[in-house]
């Protein structure tokens, strides 16, 4: 897959979780969060309830007694030094998703001075394995320079599936900003008078850390490498194969509901997630098939389902070809047999450059992922005679805006005799993650026929 190359790394994915503290400029007894910041923590200046930024990132976040649009504070954050580069910083707020209602709104007020750059207010909502249901921000309106307090509002669905709610005030470039009197409303209801969830559980499950869970890992060796899996579930196997430069985590959506019903083998492919390689030459998705056939003779598993994504899905087809024995069913998304019949040139292009400005860096990682996107620009070579030697049923699907050009995913259809094409409306080439309940429902009614 090409996310690395095409879609921005939120840096507040990788902070993590901080108690809140009580009551803010909403007077109510039941308000718990410092929305005002009329509440810092004790014997400090500090605001109480919210995580700041990064110590020496050059800003400086801090409580304004002076500068406020009511109460007694506001917070402010400032590039205090110049010559320290880092992007920005923020403060953030995590609020349980307790409440019962549709519709969750936020208000707030800005105030800027100097900015360079712009300010922004992201809100996102996650679910109890804490990945993102939904996300906005200010982006649709550049706000820079000077302005006086202003009041904004961004909107988000409560859906049933929320856990976690995520207030998160930046600033990007040089300036100051203010954040003062947030609200945040439920259906139209201020939180504090908001109902709560009658079967909410405050201690909530504890995710299950995919991609890094010891207790349900294994190792097997294969060709100069050794790969890293991990196992759920009982029933019938089904293999999940990812795309490139991604691991086993990018299918936890996948892994709890298809480990009800399969024993979910997740496998990081070679020299990505916890898997090694130690291979010299190019990596190729015939290379991936024989390591996956090694890792189910490994496991005793004769015959398995397959789901891949991207990379996964190319290691699928040709599985499918070469050792059809192992295979009872294939669904796959965003697969391709020709990158130069699948992709947009403009696309391969931008992969080509990544690929030169990978090769001035000296590391090992940055070595190791040349060869990973130099297999996106020379691999797989499959034609369609080879599509037509399929003999296992196979689910072909793709987002309707796929990186994969949907003629072509409807040329692999096409040429597989026992097939079935399914284009996911309005999702991209990350349809397992955009569309989770739906993509999900599509594998497990094919897989179950």
């Amino acid at each position: 897959m090409l996310r690395i190359l095409f879609t921005a790394v939120f840096a507040f994915y990788q902070l993590t979780s901080f108690c809140q503290s009580s009551s803010g400029s909403l007077k109510s007894l039941n308000d718990e969060y410092n929305l005002g910041f009329e509440k810092l923590k004790r014997g400090t200046e500090l605001i109480a309830g919210w995580s700041t930024g990064t110590a020496g990132s050059g800003y400086k976040i801090a409580i304004d007694s002076i500068e406020k649009h009511n109460g007694k504070y506001a917070l402010l954050i400032t590039k205090a030094d110049e010559k320290v580069k880092s992007a920005y910083d923020f403060s953030k707020l995590i609020i349980p998703a307790k409440y019962e209602g549709n519709e969750i709104e936020i208000k707030f007020y800005l105030k800027l001075e100097n900015v360079d750059k712009y300010v922004d207010f992201s809100f996102w909502i996650e679910d109890e394995d804490n990945g993102m249901l939904q996300y906005k921000n200010l982006s649709a309106i550049k706000i820079n320079g000077t302005k006086g307090w202003q009041q904004y509002s961004l909107k988000l669905g409560l859906k049933k599936e929320a856990a976690k709610i995520y207030l998160f005030p930046a600033l990007y470039g040089t300036g100051k900003l203010w954040i003062d009197d947030i609200q945040v409303l439920i259906d139209g209801t201020d939180i504090s008078k908001a109902k709560i969830k009658t079967d909410y559980n405050p201690i909530g499950p504890i995710p299950i850390n995919y991609g890094n869970n010891t207790a349900a890992s294994g190792r097997v060796k294969v060709k100069d490498a050794e790969l890293y899996y991990e196992t759920y579930g009982k029933g019938d196997p089904l293999l999940l194969l990812h795309g490139n430069s991604q691991s086993i985590s990018v299918f936890k959506k996948q892994i709890k509901t298809f480990s009800k019903t399969y024993k979910v083998i997740a496998v990081d492919t070679r020299g990505q997630g916890k898997s090694e390689d130690s291979i010299i030459g190019p990596l190729s998705y015939d290379l991936y098939a024989e390591d996956m056939k090694t890792l189910l003779d490994s496991l005793h598993i004769s015959k398995a389902n397959i789901l891949g994504w991207s990379d996964g899905g190319n290691t699928g087809l040709i599985m499918a070809v070469k050792y059809p024995k192992y295979i009872k069913k294939l669904a796959l998304t965003g697969a391709c047999t020709n990158p130069n019949e699948a992709v947009a040139a403009s696309t391969l292009e931008e992969v080509s450059k990544a690929i030169e400005s990978l090769k001035t860096r000296p590391d090992i990682k940055s070595k190791y992922q040349v060869k990973l996107f130099t297999m996106l620009l020379t691999e797989p070579h499959l034609t369609a005679l080879d599509l037509k030697k399929i003999k296992a049923p196979v689910l072909v699907m793709a987002g309707e805006k796929d990186m994969i050009l949907e003629n072509h995913t409807r040329f692999i259809a096409a040429n597989i005799p026992k097939s079935k094409l399914f284009i996911f409306k309005g999702a991209s080439h990350y349809v397992p993650v955009e569309m989770v309940a739906e993509f999900n429902n599509i594998v497990s009614a094919f897989l179950s026929k």
